[in-house]
């Protein structure tokens, strides 16, 4: 079963350093940017599987040698890989209970890049949400609980309130 992995996410440093250059990556399939950006800022980045700094042979642990790989790892700029605060297996429940109204769903976000080839380096789904954002789904979760209790509720609740409470948007990956 897929497990719903959220992290507190510097999304305003995102968008302005690395958003443009991921984005032109997925359109091109050029990693060159990417790679730079790495190498430019490697000792802020971590391993997004363990969260150990990246050692010199990083590249050697890129699984394929695409965007999604490279961004993967030029993402832990802006968060730490550690420091989990997602909903487990729990989401897809969580999911259902949400009522479907065309929106942004307030435990995922948004996707970067297309539909067509969207930033996903686990193949599962990887979404975003910015600041407002976060205070959106915030802001649902909470009219919604008011009505519909619950227990799964109260830990998305939870989740989007750390993320409030650090002035920070939300990586949401699979």
């Amino acid at each position: 079963m897929m497990e719903h992995k959220a992290f507190i996410f510097d999304d305003e440093a995102f968008e302005r350093e690395l958003l443009p250059v991921l984005e032109k990556a997925l359109i091109t399939d050029d990693c060159s940017e990417l790679i730079s950006f790495i190498l430019k800022n490697r000792v802020a980045l971590t391993d997004p599987y363990e969260g150990e700094p990246l050692p010199d042979d990083w590249e050697g642990m890129l699984e394929t040698l695409d965007p999604h790989q490279y961004g993967d790892f030029a993402l832990t700029k802006y968060y730490d890989p550690q420091s989990d605060i997602g909903l487990g297996t729990a989401w897809q429940s969580i999911q259902e209970l949400i009522p479907e109204n065309g929106e942004i769903s307030p435990i995922m976000g948004t996707i970067v890049g297309t539909w067509e080839n969207s930033f996903d380096p686990g193949k599962i789904g990887s979404y975003f949400q910015g600041k407002q954002q976060v205070q959106t789904s915030l802001a649902v979760l909470q009219k919604f609980a008011k009505r519909n209790p619950s227990a799964p509720i109260g830990e998305s609740i939870n989740m989007l309130e750390l993320a409030v409470q650090a002035h920070q948007g939300l990586y949401v990956t699979f």
